[in-house]
Order: C-alpha cells, then sequence, then structure tokens
C-alpha cells in the first residue's frame, strides 16, 4: 500500500511538474513574440485600433464610442468592456492590454489541458496543452488587442462546465445555470457564440438519463440565462443607435467584403476580403450610410451578389476552405540582431522560414489521425466536433484566415494529441506482441487506448 502510494505521488508529481513546464514554456514564447515582434506601444495591427478607441472611451466613462468619437456596437463589447476596466486601473496603455492577452493566452493551454483531461487520459491533455503552448497562430493572438483569446477562453470554459453532464446525460441544475451565464458572456464576445448556446440545450433535449421535464427545465435555465446576460447590450443599443441590434453592426460589411465580384476577379482578394474596405464595389452606396443602415445595406448587397452568381460560389468556397486550413501562415523568422542582419545567407535563410508551416504540417495531419482514431467515442466528442464545423462553415459564408481558425487550434491540438497516443500504444502493443510471439506466449486482448 506504501509503495503504491508512493508510486502515485510520484506520477502526480510528474504530471505537475511537465503541466508547469508547459505553462511557463506557454508564457515565455508569448512574451518573446510581444517584445520581438509586436514592440511597445502600438495598436496598428489589424482591429486594434477599434478595440483600443473603445475601450479608451469606456475608461474615460464616455461609454461605447468608437474611432468617429460617437455610440457603436461595431464590434461585440466584452472584450472592449474587460480592456476599460483594466484601462480604468493603468490609464490607455495598450501594453497592459498586451499583458491581459498574454495571460489569457497562458489560460487556454490550462483550459485545453482540463477539456482534454476530461475527455481523453491525462498524457493526452498534457500532450495537447503542449501543442497549444506553442501554436503559431494562439502566439499570434496572444500579443493583440483582439477579442478571440477571450472567446476561445469562455468557449473552453463552457465545455468545461458542461461536458461531464452531456457525457453521463445527467442534468445538474447548477452545471447549466452557470452554463447559460457563460454562454451570454461567449456570445458577447464573439456572436459565433450562439451557435454554441443554442446546440447544448439542444443535445441536452436530444437524449440522457434523465426525465424528459427534468431536461426542458435545464434547457429552459440555460437559455433564458444566457439571454439575460445579452439583454443589456442589445437594449443599450436600442437607446444608443435606434436600432434592436443583438450583437454587432460589423457582420453586414464583413459579408459584402467577403462575398463580391472583386474576391473572385482579383487573385490576391481571393478566399480572403476586399481591402482597403473603400475598394468594394459601389462603396458609394454605403459611404454615406449611418452605421445602422450601412450593416443592413451591407448585408443585401452580399447576399444580392450571392443570388446572382450561384455558379462562382463552389469555386470561392474551395478557395476560403483553402486559406482557412493552409499551413502556410506568414509568420516568418526576423534577424533580430546587426551580427545576423549583417549576414545575407543567414538571414535569408532564418527570413524563409514559416513557423506555421513547420507545426501546422505535422499537426494537423495528426489531427486528421486522432479524429479517425477516436471516431468510435462520437458522441462525447459533439462539442469538440461543433468548433470544427461551425467555424469551417463561417469560413465559407465569410472568409479564410489563420486567425478566423484560432478558435478551432485548440481541438486541433485536442485531437492531434490524441492521435499521437493512439500511435504510441500500437507500438507498444505491436512490441509486446512481438515479444510474448518470441517466447511462445499469446498477447493479451486488453490494451490501454487514449481513453
Amino acid at each position: 500500500m506504501h509503495a503504491n502510494g508512493t508510486l502515485r505521488e510520484g506520477r502526480v508529481l510528474k504530471l505537475s511538474t511537465a503541466l508547469a513546464v508547459v505553462m511557463i514554456t506557454a508564457l515565455v514564447v508569448r512574451l518573446v513574440f510581444w517584445v520581438a515582434v509586436v514592440g511597445f506601444d502600438t495598436t496598428g495591427w489589424g482591429d486594434e485600433p477599434d478595440y483600443h478607441t473603445i475601450a479608451s472611451s469606456i475608461a474615460a466613462g464616455e461609454g461605447f464610442r468608437g474611432l468617429e468619437g460617437v455610440p457603436t456596437a461595431t464590434r461585440p463589447p466584452l472584450y472592449p468592456i474587460a480592456l476599460g476596466g483594466l484601462y480604468g486601473l493603468t490609464g490607455p496603455r495598450p501594453d497592459a492590454g498586451r499583458a491581459l492577452q498574454v495571460a489569457l493566452g497562458v489560460l487556454i493551454v490550462l483550459f485545453v489541458y482540463l477539456l482534454a483531461a476530461r475527455l481523453f487520459t491525462k498524457k493526452v491533455a498534457l500532450i495537447a496543452a503542449g501543442l497549444a503552448a506553442v501554436n503559431p497562430g494562439l502566439i499570434y493572438l496572444s500579443a493583440l488587442l483582439m477579442t478571440e483569446n477571450l472567446y476561445i477562453l469562455l468557449l473552453l470554459g463552457l465545455f468545461l462546465v458542461v461536458v461531464d453532464d452531456l457525457a453521463s446525460g445527467q442534468v445538474r441544475y447548477a452545471r447549466f445555470a452557470a452554463g447559460g451565464v457563460l454562454a451570454g458572456l461567449t456570445c458577447l464576445a464573439r456572436p459565433t457564440a450562439f451557435v454554441f448556446a443554442l446546440a447544448i440545450p439542444a443535445l441536452v433535449l436530444s437524449g440522457g438519463r434523465e426525465d424528459l421535464k427534468r431536461r426542458v427545465r435545464a434547457s429552459a435555465l440555460f437559455l433564458v440565462l444566457a439571454l439575460l446576460v445579452i439583454a443589456p447590450w442589445t437594449i443599450r443599443n436600442r437607446a444608443a443607435l435606434g436600432e434592436w441590434v443583438t450583437f454587432t453592426t460589423h457582420g453586414g460589411i464583413t459579408f459584402y467584403e467577403s462575398n463580391n465580384r472583386l474576391v473572385n476577379d482579383v487573385p490576391a482578394f481571393r478566399g480572403a476580403v476586399v481591402l482597403p474596405r473603400t475598394a468594394v464595389p459601389r462603396w458609394d452606396e454605403l459611404a454615406d450610410l449611418d452605421e445602422v443602415e450601412l450593416d443592413r445595406r451591407a448585408w443585401e448587397m452580399g447576399r444580392e451578389f450571392v443570388r446572382e452568381n450561384p455558379e462562382l460560389l463552389p469555386r470561392m468556397a474551395g478557395w476560403k476552405l483553402a486559406r482557412f486550413w493552409r499551413f502556410d501562415s506568414g509568420l516568418r523568422l526576423r534577424p533580430t540582431t546587426d551580427a545576423i542582419a549583417g549576414q545575407p545567407g543567414v538571414a535569408s535563410l532564418v527570413s524563409s522560414v514559416d513557423l506555421g508551416f513547420l507545426y501546422w504540417a505535422v499537426v494537423i495531419p495528426l489531427f486528421l489521425l486522432g479524429l479517425a482514431a477516436t471516431f468510435r467515442w462520437r458522441r462525447d466528442l459533439l462539442l469538440l466536433y461543433s468548433v470544427i464545423v461551425v467555424h469551417t462553415l463561417l469560413a465559407v459564408a465569410f472568409h479564410g484566415s489563420i486567425r478566423a481558425r484560432a478558435p478551432v487550434e485548440p481541438v486541433i491540438t485536442i485531437f492531434a494529441a490524441a492521435a499521437v497516443i493512439w500511435v504510441l500504444d500500437a507500438v507498444t502493443r505491436r512490441s509486446r506482441r512481438a515479444a510474448l510471439e518470441r517466447v511462445g506466449t499469446r498477447s493479451p486482448s486488453d490494451s490501454e487506448d487514449v481513453r
């Protein structure tokens, strides 16, 4: 008994040490990317100016106001509100926001470990966390003032709250109450989450050990609390903009930027969006509209293009999918010292290395293998599948990009880790069988697997 207890304690200690190493690695690589690539006191990357401006306005007590200084709903509210709260303590300093982003990025790695441990084993969980720690897409977003990190963390947290009940068929009201609140917050981080807010109650209603009345009550509790969390933002938009805007006014222009004649005709735009925005066809019809009307009209123009050009849609969808699932990330090593930069051969070599390609060329094939190897447990893995399907369909409807794939990256790491353990177990079983055959003994039928 004492010996077994000591062995168990030793294993726990080794696991804790390994997880600590993974978490420290996640922190270090994100800090290095921030310092060496992004730099300090800048908000010039992508959508950063919008989030920084809105957060600064909130911190100054002026409310949710955009670059023009007027009330806006162009961005989902939760991240700017969180950033604004931080700015209220530190002043409107982008570096404070980047420190928050790094912290969220490290927490994502921990949540990947926790979710993978629930669905598979701690071995799988540790490998998944390790892959998430060095995932180029997640590292990239962990130093930028953008909403993805908060959205991913909340989505993983939502799954952690409900995954046990979905797998066991039980219904615990406290869990579903917490899940409803988290679902509402996740929707306020990214409207995409509304799909999951509907899917989880649907999964509960579709079956389980509990009686139907209990499942209906739990689902209703989940949905009501989610809607109560979302409602204040919608009411605010009615008061500030004069319209019932549930989430944002940004969807229409994004849809139209992704679905227009130039996206088909200009190779540089294929699978992506037309930039700058003023270059989209018929921009003159949108330029003078207010925010809400521009959103409505842009949706109409995007849908009009889709209706009038059905023959183009398969090809455009192919470009979007290819861009969404590509290996090439554009995250290339750059010379960081004069000594390296002064050596043309070395500088050329390091500048030609794509960190994303090196990572995803290995991990995505493992991810596909993991999907196949774990398919027998598909009922328990529906939440993971839903993340893949929902964000892939969004890429087809809008546009493909590594940033758009970011919410899928934790799922990719979990399935890739499951594939690693599956392969290692297969090799171990084969070696054991060969050894037993050499001594004339038959191999046992039971074996360890990823679960």
